[in-house]
């Protein structure tokens, strides 16, 4: 699988508070995609993205899940991946109180293993997972926000969602409260055909539209078969200019990966 992450302070912020990760893990057998957005005062939220996505890739590393029986090894996926976000809660909540500077921040996590053609994903706020194909842009992940709970409760549609005063209000993350509840997701890739893996923070997906995605995504050329690793970085890029172009109003993250 190849892959690659980049991340954009964007055109208003003064520091960049998103952060990500992108790797092979247990010996070359999966993929691990992870982006984390801070949120907190100062340099708080930065702080809070780097400790969480440590925190969390320390565990996955360090726990590989090699089992025969498919079930079983989703479990242990599962299983891992939750523990992962739970630890990476205790310790951005632990320094939130123990440091004074660092007093109410948090981070959203959105992360993905790609093992055995199965994406395996978590999410704790508006960070997203896509599968992107030449047919359609798919959010794997559901936000946890003020405006989703408005749009589940028929009470905003998502076309007037778009535009809501308080669109990046979210409703949980990591390291705001002793737990959290995390929500895990799988599919089955070999389902999909050929496409990419996009995870980003929210200083993307409000600028993206599902057609863009397939557009920057999914369109060929001669270049993109000559060099694909060059291509995935390409489409990273592009991505990430996009949303710029568009305003840039928020730190902008993606990472993507070739299936």
């Amino acid at each position: 699988m190849i892959f690659h992450g980049n991340s954009d302070i964007g055109r208003r912020r003064q520091i960049n508070q998103d952060c990500f990760v992108c790797m092979p893990i247990w010996g070359g057998e999966a993929v691990l995609l992870v982006v984390c957005d801070g949120m907190g005062g100062h340099k708080a939220g930065e702080i809070a993205s780097q400790k969480a996505i440590a925190a969390f890739c320390d565990r996955i590393v360090g726990n590989p899940c090699f089992e025969e029986n498919p079930q079983r090894e989703r479990d242990a996926v599962m299983r891992q991946m939750v523990i992962a976000a739970n630890e990476a809660n205790r310790l951005v909540y632990k320094l939130s109180h123990e440091h004074e500077e660092l007093a109410g921040m948090g981070t959203t996590l959105v992360a993905s293993i790609v093992y055995n053609n199965i994406m395996y994903t978590v999410n704790v706020g508006d960070s997203r997972a896509y599968i992107v194909t030449k047919r359609e842009a798919m959010q794997i992940t559901q936000d946890h926000s003020f405006v989703q709970y408005l749009i589940k409760e028929h009470k905003l549609t998502p076309e007037e969602a778009k535009y809501y005063p308080q669109k990046n209000v979210i409703t949980r993350a990591i390291g705001i409260g002793e737990k959290v509840d995390v929500d895990f997701f799988s599919a089955n890739l070999v389902n999909w055909g050929t496409g990419y893996l996009l995870l980003c923070s929210d200083g993307l997906s409000n600028y993206m539209e599902s057609g863009d995605m397939i557009r920057i995504l999914c369109n060929k050329d001669a270049a993109d078969r000559a060099a694909p690793k060059e291509e995935v970085i390409r489409k990273t890029d592009q991505l990430i200019a996009l949303a710029n172009d568009r305003g840039g109003a928020d730190n902008i993250t993606a990472v993507i990966a070739k299936f």
